[in-house]
C-alpha cells in the first residue's frame, strides 16, 4: 500500500480515535453506561465453564432461557451457525426404527399449536411424514451436509469471517490461535515452565504488555500492529467501544456483533464468564471477557487498516435487522424440524408415564403394552423394622443398582438424594489448608471440613508432617522433570526405570489405581475422617449442625420408621488418563467424588448431641439405628463402606447381610451394562477403571431424559434404562411444600445443566463439544485443546455421546414428572423466574403427576392432559389441586 495512502488513513483512524473515546479532566478514558451495558447484555447469554478439577455439566443455553427454544434458534442461526435442532435424517432413522410413530408426530404438532409456538398451524402430520420419507439430496437443505454447506440463514459474521470469504484467505482462525495462546499463557496454573509477563495483571492489560513486544503479528504481514496496540486504552471496555469507531460499527449492531464475536470462540467466552463469575462471588469485578471481545476487535481493525478492507455496515444493519425480523416466524422447515424433535420426545414420555402407572390411556390411542411394575412392589411395605435404609444420589446411574439391588433383598429401601446430601462443604485433606469445594455449582461451600486420624492426634501430627515433606519432594521431583535443562536428562537417565510400570498400565495390569504413599500408614487409613470439632472451631454451633441434620432427613424424606443401617451413599468414578474425569464424578458435588459428603452426614446423625436436638424436633433416632457412609463407584459399580471402625457388634450381622446384596447387585448392574459396552469380558469393566488408552471407561450420563420426583413406589419393580434422575419425595409429608420448591430450584436446575449439556454436545458438537479424546492437551492445568491449537473445549467428547456407530445418547429436553398438587407446583413457578423461563420457554418439559392421571405444563402455562384414568381424556385448562395416592 502506498505510504500517502496509509498516511491517510492513520490520519483518518485517529480523528476517529479522538471523538469516539471520551476524558475525564485528568485525561483518563471513560467508559460509556452505552458499551458497558452492551457487554453486560452479551456477557449474560454466556455460560461459565469450571475447570477440570471441578469441571461439571452446564447448560449452554442458559443466558437464553428468556426466550423461546425455537426462538432461540432462528436467532442465532443470524449471526452464527450454532444449530440447536438434530438433522432430518436423524429422525428419519429413528422413524424407520418404530421409535418415532406418527401418532408421536401427530400429538407433536397439537402441542406446538397449544403451545403458541409461532407458525405451528401451518403443519401438519402428513407435512412432517412427507419429510420423513424424502431422499436426502445435496444441498443446503439436506440436513446430512446442511452444516457443511454453510448456513443460509446468517447476515452477521465477524470482520475477518468475512474477509476470509471474500479474499480466500485464513485470517479467523490464525487471530483466533494468537488469542487462544495468549488466553492460555495468562490463565496456567503451574503448567507452564516459563511464565508470563504480564502475571498478576488483567487479560485485557496482560495482552497489551505483551503485544507491545511480540512481532509474531507483524511477521505475518500485518505492519503497525504494536503501534496500534499502543495507542489502546488501558481498559478493556473502553478499548472495546473505541474498536467498534474504528471498523465503523453503527450502534444499533454493537450487541449482536459483540454476540456474534463471543459464540465465535464459545470457549474462550465461557472461560471469561466464568472468571467475571468468581470475582462477583468474592465481591470484586472482572473485566476479561471485556477483555477477549476488545483482543478479537484490534486484530480486526489492524486487518481492515493493513489490507484497506472495509466493510458497509450501514447496508448490512439494515439486511440483518430484516433477516432478525424474519426469524420470529420460522421457516416450515424449520416447524418440522422442531415437530420431529417434540415428537421423539412424547415418544419418550409416553413410554415412561406407560410404566410409571398401568394401565393408562394417551389421547387418541391406548399406551403401548410396555411391561408394569409388580404392583406388589407397590403397596405398603410391612411395618416390620427394615434391615436397610440406602440413600444413594439422584444421578441416572444409580437407578440400575437400585433397582437390582431392592430385587437382591426386599427389607432393603432405596432413596434418591442429591449427593451432596445438602451439606455446602469444602473437605480440606490432611495436612492441608485449603480444599475444593464439594457443592452444586450453583451454590458456594459455607464452611470447611478437616480430616483427622480418630482418637489419635499425635497420628494427626505425624501424618501432617509426612504429607508436607513428600509434596515438597514431589513437587521438586515435577519441577526437575519439567525444567528447561534437566527435562531431556531426566528422560535419558530415568526412563527405564518406568518401563515396567507402562508395561503394566500399557496391557491392563495396574489393578490399583492412586496408590503412593501419601503420609498415612496403612494402620491408619480406616481411622482417617472427617472431624466434627472443625466445624465447631468455624463456629457452627450444635444447634446449626442439627439444623443440617434434620435438614438431611427431611429432604430425603426419612423422618420415623428408621432401618437397622441408614447408608448414604456418594459416587465417584475410578478411571485413568482423563482430563474430563470430574465429569464422571458427582455433579451435585462439584465434580468430585461424595464420599466427604456422605461420611459427615453419618457422622453428624450418629452424634448423640446432634440425636438429642433432632429428638426436641420432632425426629426421634434410636440406638437401633446407625448411619455409615458408601460410595458407588460408577466405573465398576463396587460399593464401598467407609468408617466401620464406628460400627456397633451389634449392628455386625446387619452389615454383613447388607454387604451382600450389595454384592449381588452389583454383579447384576455390572451385568446390564455390559453389552452397552465394547468387549465381552465380564471384567471389562474392572479393565477399564485402570486403562490409560481407554475413551469409553464409561458411559456417564448418556442417556439422560427423565427427572422424576415421586415416592420410590411409582418406579420401583421395573427398569428405568438407566436414564431417569430419581428423586424420593412425599407431598404429604411436606407440609408448606418447602422440599418441593428446594428441588425444583436446585436438583431440577441442575438436572437441566447436565441435560442440555448432553443435548448440544450432540446436536452442535463443533461449539459445544470437545472433539475427539485421543487428540486432546491439557492446557494451563484448568482445560483442554483440541490438538494445539483452537477455541477452549468446553462440552463432551465425541465418545461421550457415541460409539463410532451409533448415537449413545440421545438428544431431548428433560422431561420432570413431580407428584404433587398443581396447585405447589404453580406457586414454585410464580415464585421463581429462573423455573419459569425454563418450563415456559420450552428448555424443559414438566409434567403433573396426579390421582387422575398426567398432565403437562403448557408454554402457555397452563395445564393439559397427556394421559389420563379416563377411556375419553379431555383436555382441562386448569389442574386442580388432587390427592395422588401412595
Amino acid at each position: 500500500m502506498p505510504s500517502e495512502d496509509m498516511s491517510q488513513i492513520q490520519q483518518a483512524l485517529n480523528s476517529q480515535s479522538a471523538s469516539a473515546v471520551p476524558t475525564d479532566n485528568a485525561g483518563t478514558s471513560m467508559v460509556s453506561a452505552k458499551i458497558m451495558t452492551t457487554i453486560e447484555r452479551v456477557r449474560d447469554r454466556i455460560s461459565p465453564v469450571w475447570p477440570l478439577r471441578d469441571y461439571v455439566a452446564v447448560n449452554p443455553y442458559a443466558g437464553f432461557s428468556d426466550q423461546g427454544f425455537l426462538q432461540v434458534r432462528e436467532t442465532l442461526r443470524t449471526l452464527s451457525d450454532l444449530e440447536l435442532l438434530m438433522p432430518v435424517d436423524y429422525y428419519r432413522s429413528q422413524f424407520q426404527d418404530g421409535a418415532i410413530a406418527r401418532t408421536d408426530i401427530s400429538n407433536a404438532v397439537d402441542e406446538l399449536v397449544a403451545d403458541g409456538v409461532e407458525g405451528a398451524e401451518r403443519i401438519d402430520v402428513n407435512q412432517v411424514i412427507a419429510l420423513l420419507r424424502e431422499r436426502p439430496t445435496p444441498g443446503p437443505t439436506s440436513d446430512s451436509e446442511f452444516r457443511s454447506l454453510g448456513n443460509p440463514d446468517r447476515t452477521l459474521y465477524r470482520f475477518v469471517e468475512t474477509l476470509d470469504r471474500h479474499t480466500d484467505s485464513d485470517w479467523s482462525r490464525l487471530v483466533d490461535d494468537e488469542i487462544s495462546k495468549q488466553c492460555a499463557t495468562h490463565y496456567d496454573q503451574g503448567q507452564a515452565t516459563w511464565r508470563s509477563r504480564g502475571r498478576g495483571l488483567p487479560l485485557y492489560l496482560a495482552w497489551r504488555t505483551e503485544k507491545l513486544h511480540d512481532r509474531t503479528f507483524e511477521l505475518m504481514g500485518i505492519a503497525d500492529f504494536r503501534n496500534l496496540v499502543g495507542s489502546l486504552p488501558h481498559q478493556a471496555e473502553t478499548a472495546v467501544e473505541l474498536l467498534l469507531g474504528l471498523l465503523g460499527l453503527p450502534e444499533c449492531l454493537w450487541e449482536d456483533y459483540l454476540l456474534c464475536a463471543a459464540l465465535a470462540m464459545p470457549g474462550w467466552s465461557s472461560w471469561t464468564s466464568y472468571q467475571n463469575r468468581e470475582a462477583c462471588f468474592a465481591g470484586s469485578e472482572s473485566s476479561d471477557f471485556a477483555a477477549l471481545l476488545a483482543m478479537q476487535l484490534a486484530y480486526e481493525v489492524a486487518l481492515s487498516r493493513h489490507l484497506n478492507f472495509h466493510i458497509d455496515w450501514n447496508s448490512l444493519a439494515l439486511r440483518h435487522q430484516a433477516n432478525r425480523a424474519r426469524a420470529k416466524y420460522p421457516t416450515d422447515h424449520d416447524l418440522l424440524r422442531y415437530a420431529l424433535l417434540r415428537a421423539s420426545e412424547i415418544a419418550w414420555r409416553n413410554r415412561l408415564l406407560g410404566r410409571l402407572r398401568c394401565p393408562l390411556r394417551i389421547k387418541g390411542a391406548e399406551v403401548p403394552s410396555f411391561q408394569p411394575f409388580d404392583d406388589t412392589i407397590h403397596s405398603t411395605p410391612p411395618a416390620t423394622p427394615k434391615l436397610a435404609q440406602m440413600v444413594f444420589c439422584i444421578d441416572v446411574r444409580s437407578e440400575r443398582i437400585r433397582r437390582n439391588l431392592e430385587l437382591a433383598a426386599s427389607n432393603i429401601e432405596t432413596y434418591g438424594f442429591a449427593g451432596f446430601f445438602g451439606l455446602p462443604i469444602e473437605p480440606v485433606e490432611l495436612g492441608c489448608q485449603t480444599g475444593v469445594p464439594n457443592v452444586p455449582a450453583l451454590i458456594e461451600p459455607q464452611f470447611k471440613v478437616h480430616n483427622h486420624i480418630h482418637s489419635d492426634p499425635e497420628g494427626t501430627k505425624e501424618a501432617t508432617e509426612k504429607r508436607g515433606a513428600l509434596r515438597w519432594m514431589r513437587k521438586a521431583w515435577k519441577e526437575f522433570q519439567t525444567s528447561a535443562i534437566s527435562s531431556f536428562a531426566f528422560v535419558e537417565s530415568t526412563g527405564l526405570w518406568f518401563g515396567p510400570k507402562l508395561i503394566a498400565r500399557t496391557f491392563g495390569w495396574n489393578t490399583r489405581s492412586n496408590s503412593r504413599f501419601d503420609g498415612v500408614k496403612r494402620s491408619q487409613q480406616t481411622l482417617l475422617a472427617p472431624s466434627l470439632e472443625s466445624l465447631t472451631r468455624q463456629g457452627i454451633s450444635l444447634d446449626q449442625q442439627v439444623d443440617l441434620a434434620e435438614s438431611i432427613l427431611r429432604g430425603i424424606g426419612i423422618t420415623r420408621d428408621f432401618g437397622r443401617l441408614v447408608v448414604l451413599c456418594g459416587h465417584a468414578c475410578q478411571v485413568e488418563n482423563n482430563p474430563l474425569q470430574a465429569g464422571l464424578d458427582c455433579g451435585a458435588c462439584g465434580g468430585h467424588s461424595g464420599e466427604p459428603n456422605a461420611r459427615l452426614a453419618a457422622k453428624l446423625l450418629n452424634d448423640t448431641k446432634v440425636r438429642e436436638g433432632l429428638a426436641g424436633r420432632g425426629i426421634q433416632l434410636s440406638d437401633q439405628t446407625h448411619f455409615l457412609a458408601g460410595v458407588h463407584n460408577t466405573t465398576t459399580d463396587h460399593i464401598e463402606y467407609f468408617d466401620l471402625d464406628s460400627l456397633p457388634p451389634s449392628h455386625t450381622d446387619d452389615f454383613e447381610s447388607v454387604v451382600d446384596a450389595t454384592a449381588n447387585a452389583t454383579r447384576q448392574t455390572r451385568r446390564d451394562r455390559l453389552p452397552l459396552l465394547p468387549g465381552p469380558n465380564p471384567n471389562d469393566l474392572d479393565r477399564r477403571s485402570v486403562d490409560w488408552s481407554e475413551v469409553r471407561p464409561e458411559w456417564g450420563l448418556a442417556g439422560n431424559a427423565a427427572f422424576i420426583v415421586a415416592p420410590r413406589s411409582r418406579t420401583r419393580g421395573g427398569s428405568l434404562d438407566g436414564r431417569s434422575f430419581l428423586h424420593s419425595y412425599d407431598y404429604r409429608s411436606d407440609e408448606g411444600f418447602d422440599v418441593l420448591e428446594q428441588i425444583m430450584t436446585a436438583p431440577m436446575v441442575v438436572a437441566n445443566w447436565i441435560n442440555l449439556q448432553y443435548y448440544a454436545s450432540t446436536v452442535d458438537p463443533l461449539h459445544f463439544g470437545s472433539g475427539n479424546k485421543t487428540v486432546h492437551n491439557v492446557v494451563g492445568r484448568f482445560g483442554i485443546l483440541s490438538g494445539n491449537g483452537g477455541d477452549l473445549m468446553t462440552g463432551l467428547p465425541w465418545q461421550s455421546v457415541h460409539d463410532g456407530t451409533q448415537y449413545q445418547h440421545h438428544p431431548m429436553r428433560l422431561l420432570s414428572v413431580i407428584e404433587a398438587p398443581c396447585e405447589a407446583i404453580d406457586n414454585v413457578i410464580a415464585k421463581h423466574d429462573t423455573v419459569a423461563n425454563l418450563i415456559r420457554h420450552g428448555w424443559l418439559q414438566l409434567v403433573a403427576s396426579t390421582e387422575t392421571g398426567f398432565y403437562r405444563y403448557t408454554e402457555l402455562g397452563r395445564w393439559e392432559a397427556v394421559l389420563t384414568l379416563d377411556t375419553n381424556p379431555v383436555d382441562r385448562p386448569v389442574c386442580q389441586d388432587e390427592t395422588p395416592t401412595n
